[in-house]
């Protein structure tokens, strides 16, 4: 499976209820070794979100954001579909047009587990194995939780401002 059906597959379940249920029933139809690789491509793009500068945007869009945050982010950014996710990736600000305010940006859909259920239901294995099984197939090194970008201090409202003004616009309340 490559990442275009990885987001075919996403895609087609946007805005139905029970998403992640109506994706495990899609990824059930599957092969096991390809729902595998749905995760693996799910891991991709978790890892490729992994920026500082998402993570700033996901503090002001947010209200704040802490490492484990930024996970939950990253999943809201896959929900919202290929065309939002690929353009946050280059240009965080692009979430002035996404996001809300009040309105967390994070995962509320349950994408992640749609694999595990397809691929247990597919071969009566447990969880615990389907990881086994991911662990496995992976031939990448580089999955850790390395991020790119600067570090900054993302409750620095004047630095915040500085690195990304439309966001910040939007999401900072005016200073007096």
């Amino acid at each position: 499976m490559d990442h275009a059906q990885f987001w075919q597959l996403t895609d087609a379940t946007r805005g139905l209820p029970d998403r992640a249920d109506r994706l495990a029933d899609a990824l059930k139809l599957l092969p096991p070794e390809e729902i595998i690789e749905f995760r693996l491509r799910y891991d991709d793009l978790i890892n490729i979100a992994n920026r500082v500068d998402l993570w700033g945007a996901a503090h002001l869009v947010n209200g704040g954001c802490t490492e484990e945050g930024l996970c939950y982010f990253r999943d809201g950014l896959i929900e919202l579909g290929q065309t939002v996710f690929e353009t946050a990736v280059q240009d965080p600000e692009s979430l002035v047009n996404v996001a809300k305010p009040g309105e967390p940006l994070e995962s509320t859909e349950g994408l992640p587990s749609a694999p595990i259920v397809a691929w247990t239901a597919a071969t009566g294995r447990s969880e615990e194995d389907f990881y086994v099984e991911v662990d496995k197939a992976d031939t990448r090194s580089d999955r850790g939780d390395v991020e790119e970008g600067e570090r900054w201090n993302f409750a620095d409202k004047a630095e915040a401002r500085h690195r990304l003004p439309r966001l910040a616009e939007k999401f900072l309340p005016d200073e007096e």
